[in-house]
């Protein structure tokens, strides 16, 4: 069985893949910032910043998944945050290439996390993995994430990069961030809500990350489900799930600049992104309808 090599595996995206992974018997090393959770085990603390990563690591491992990446949303858009939102994906892709090379290790498959921020904040057209980027901060930022991917092509046998939608989950996230106010009745619709979310469970999203190992796939791909819908759609459906009204006015886009600085392009982006090509490969979603989707995490959320 192929050891496989998580960076950035304590988090949301990566707790959920670790638990997928090893109900199906990979073996699985994890690489972590946070040292309180380092057990020199299976879990091993290292500094990217400082290029530091303990070769036990790296012992017997064929397959890196590399999902770092500080949170987008959670701080504004400072130059300080800029650099280490930057940091965060390129020089951690860096000091784990550096380390393979240097402990002449090769992959038979590198898999990095992306985003579907990369495309232009337009909803009247399909937007596929060849679409053109635009010249924002953030379009920029995958980019050269991407880039930093790509350079594995040096040492491993595959390479693919998935384009990460808005992930759903019940433990944090996107979906979380919604329901909290919602329970305490404030809940409200950012903009116009006619911003087109491209969205994806976490489960399916999971369940991609393995498909791309067990499949020996190489490329880029789009991680969303094939229905999108819009913010407002999203936020009532939640609303009725939960018995609890929206009443509040939609929140004026004045106000989310107020509130959120450049941030808020984000929550007035949108965006129809075509899964064609995964779906091409075999793969079968799980959670391709909003509803289903939306019961089954809001279900879990109360229990």
């Amino acid at each position: 069985m192929n050891r496989i090599l998580i960076a950035g595996g304590t988090g949301l995206v990566g707790s959920n893949l670790i638990i997928k992974l090893k109900q199906k018997n990979y073996e699985v090393n994890i690489l972590t910032t946070q040292v309180e959770l380092a057990n020199n085990f299976d879990i091993f603390w290292w500094q990217p910043s400082k290029g530091k990563i303990p070769t036990e690591a790296l012992k017997n491992v064929s397959i890196c998944i590399n999902l770092c990446g500080a949170s987008i949303f959670d701080k504004k858009f400072t130059e300080n945050r800029k650099k280490e939102l930057y940091d965060s994906r390129t020089i951690s892709a860096e000091v784990l290439l550096n380390s393979f090379k240097q402990n002449d290790i090769k992959l038979m498959h590198y898999i990095g996390a992306s985003a579907i921020g990369i495309y232009p904040n337009i909803s009247d057209q399909i937007l596929t993995e060849t679409s053109s980027n635009c010249n924002w901060f953030i379009s920029k930022l995958v980019e050269d994430w991407e880039k930093a991917h790509q350079l594995f092509n040096a040492i491993s046998q595959n390479v693919s990069i998935l384009r990460i939608g808005i992930v759903l989950s019940n433990k944090a996230g996107f979906l979380k961030k919604l329901i909290q106010p919602i329970q305490l009745f404030l809940g409200a619709v950012p903009g116009s809500g006619k911003q087109i979310i491209s969205w994806i469970h976490i489960d399916d999203l999971c369940d991609m990350f393995i498909w791309q190992i067990e499949q020996k796939l190489n490329g880029t791909f789009n991680a969303v489900n094939s229905n999108y819908e819009d913010i407002s759609t999203i936020s009532h459906e939640i609303a009725k799930y939960l018995k609890k009204p929206i009443f509040l006015p939609n929140i004026p886009v004045f106000i989310l600049k107020i509130i959120f600085g450049q941030r808020h392009k984000l929550l007035l982006s949108s965006q129809k992104i075509s899964n064609a090509k995964i779906v091409s490969t075999g793969f079968n979603f799980k959670f391709d309808n909003l509803l289903f989707a939306l019961s089954n995490l809001l279900r879990k959320n109360n229990d």
